[in-house]
């Protein structure tokens, strides 16, 4: 038997993506699973923690799928520039492709968050690895993540608008000053 929470998320997700965030009906939803909204209520609180949900499975797939990109990519900072290129690429992907009828865009922040918290951990592992190679030279690993996670957010807004930016440039060079690493990336 299907997880209840999944079952939920998986109908929602068509329910989005068919309706759009905004026209998405818990009723609707409810009544194609015959259950009460009581009962979805008891699994998610709110329609944007299921749409959290929905966007953190995804944003759990791209990380493990890069992770497994870059697996085989000699030293830290090679594998935090090819990170860097892949989550732009895909970034870039998914604005073009048009997860417009999912609203990605008017729910912009709960995304972010997913997305974050999927690269947050991956972020942290490149990150402790150049600093044990000694290529990152890092006094406060954690504040250091914290300032990437920054650029990226902004960086991330910039692409929502214009996707021909080629805000990773600018995003390398920045994370590359903040890791203390020596040398052009690009």
């Amino acid at each position: 038997m299907t997880d209840p929470r999944q079952r939920i998320a998986d109908a929602f997700k068509r329910h989005f993506t068919h309706f759009g965030f905004r026209k998405t009906s818990v009723d609707e939803v409810a009544k194609e699973l015959k259950m009460s909204k009581k009962t979805i209520y008891q699994f998610f609180s709110t329609k944007e923690k299921i749409f959290f949900f929905i966007i953190s499975q995804a944003a759990q797939g791209y990380s493990r799928k890069m992770e497994r990109d870059i697996r085989e990519i000699s030293g830290a900072r090679g594998k935090l520039e090819e990170l860097i290129r892949l989550i732009f690429r895909e970034s870039r992907r998914w604005v073009r492709e048009g997860n417009d009828a999912f609203e990605f865009k008017y729910k912009y922040e709960i995304a972010s968050l997913a997305f974050r918290d999927a690269y947050s951990g991956l972020f942290e592992r490149l990150l402790n690895e150049g600093i044990e190679e000694g290529v990152f030279r890092v006094s406060r690993p954690e504040l250091t993540l914290q300032f990437i996670q920054g650029i990226f957010s902004e960086a991330m807004k910039v692409l929502q608008s214009d996707t021909e930016s080629p805000v990773e440039d600018e995003v390398m060079e920045s994370v590359r000053r903040l890791v203390g690493a020596e040398g052009s990336w690009y």
